[in-house]
């Protein structure tokens, strides 16, 4: 009886140090992408809202649908679109670990005509958890 006690505590132990690892499930720039994946391919407000801060999810639940967060929020729509995360915030992210700012590139179709658009957002960190926290302000006037 006793060996089988310390061969559960032994696996006890091995799994809780095999799951306290500190770095991110989902790098920040898979979250960004996976969110406007949500909004713009999927049309899944609720998966938008799940990888966002409690804040961000209650400004977007607002809109009710993907195309008002599209239209209104963002002011973009598209008939189709491709979603890029920059590779110029790398660094800032690797620097600051627990939030940065992200620069996301669309290219995408509508009415037949191919539209290009960045979007800066905020991420923090949550735990090991990356979330968008907020849209900035565009820095190029259109």
């Amino acid at each position: 009886m006793t060996y089988i006690k310390k061969y559960f505590i032994v696996i006890f132990i091995a799994l809780a140090i095999c799951g306290c690892g500190s770095e991110p499930k989902d790098k920040a720039e898979e979250v960004a992408v996976a969110f406007f994946d949500a909004i713009y391919n999927q049309n899944d407000i609720n998966k938008a809202q799940k990888l966002c801060t409690t804040n961000f999810a209650k400004e977007i639940g607002k809109y009710v649908t993907t195309k008002n967060v599209a239209r209104r929020l963002f002011n973009m729509s598209f008939d189709s679109v491709e979603i890029n995360a920059a590779l110029g915030d790398m660094k800032i992210r690797d620097e600051f670990k627990n939030s940065g700012k992200l620069t996301i590139l669309f290219t995408g179709y509508r009415h037949g005509k191919i539209y290009k658009e960045l979007k800066n957002i905020k991420l923090i960190k949550q735990g090991d958890v990356w979330l968008i926290e907020k849209l900035l302000p565009d820095t190029i006037p259109n």
